[in-house]
């Protein structure tokens, strides 16, 4: 399913009661980070429904360097890397912060049920859109099912979320079943390993500042073993690199 197919993002999505009187903040501080994240969404969700400009954003680290923020890749479809990571996953599968869900549509026009957990509203309606399963929520607290994945997906470099990769690992192997693999996508050998901050950034807009983190293909082996999982093959693919970690 491409984004052409989708609905515009309903109203109240972008504005939730807890938020109620920021999302148009005119005093020049920040926005929580999933809350502009949601709009930037939507706005390339309407500029794909021919409905305005293309969001320009860009993701912010306190080194000082940028990159941009991929949403029209996040909205499309999956292609040939996504596809030689995902034919190594058993179902059913659980994708951390699954964002508008490609990867889950993917696998369920696969036959491989999945399930998709995200803290942005408007990423958990996206996917849903596509036909994919997902719900809001922390990775951290309440995950449906958890103990029971056969596979876990940390996609589209979301190893580094809470910015401590041995944490973050440790969780996925709580909430895999005892024969569960992880699919991990790492940055390419010869890259560092290491803890960070970034922030979203738009024209006239920022958000908070948020943990991260960046995981080489050559550091994964550390912190994935202090989580309780041993590294199996890695893959490389269209220029992307992936592990599989599995449980020990």
């Amino acid at each position: 399913m491409t984004a052409h197919a989708f609905a515009p993002v309903p109203h109240e999505l972008l504005d939730p009661p807890r938020q109620r009187g920021r999302r148009f903040r005119r005093d020049g501080r920040p926005l929580p980070a999933d809350l502009l994240y949601g709009r930037l969404l939507a706005t390339a969700v309407q500029h794909a429904l021919g409905g305005g400009p293309a969001p320009e954003a860009t993701v912010r680290s306190a080194d000082g360097s940028s990159a941009p923020l991929p949403l029209d890749r996040w909205l499309g479809p999956v292609d040939a890397a996504d596809r030689a990571v995902l034919e190594l996953a058993d179902s059913p599968v659980l994708d951390l912060g699954c964002g508008p869900g490609r990867h889950l549509a993917a696998l369920r026009h696969a036959g491989k049920p999945g399930l998709g957990v995200d803290l942005s509203p408007v990423a958990v309606w996206v996917a849903r859109e596509r036909g994919a399963e997902a719900v809001p929520g922390d990775i951290f607290t309440a995950v449906p099912d958890a103990g029971t994945w056969s596979t876990a997906l940390l996609l589209d470099g979301n190893v580094g979320i809470g910015g401590a990769p041995a944490v973050l690992l440790r969780r996925t192997c709580q909430l895999l079943g005892p024969d569960g693999t992880a699919l991990v996508e790492l940055d390419a050998p010869g890259e560092p390993t290491y803890r960070t901050r970034v922030r979203l950034e738009a024209p006239g807009v920022v958000s908070e500042w948020f943990a991260w983190a960046r995981v080489g293909v050559d550091g994964i082996g550390a912190p994935a073993e202090r989580a309780g999982l041993r590294v199996g093959e890695t893959l490389s693919a269209g220029g992307r690199w992936f592990a599989r970690l599995h449980v020990r």
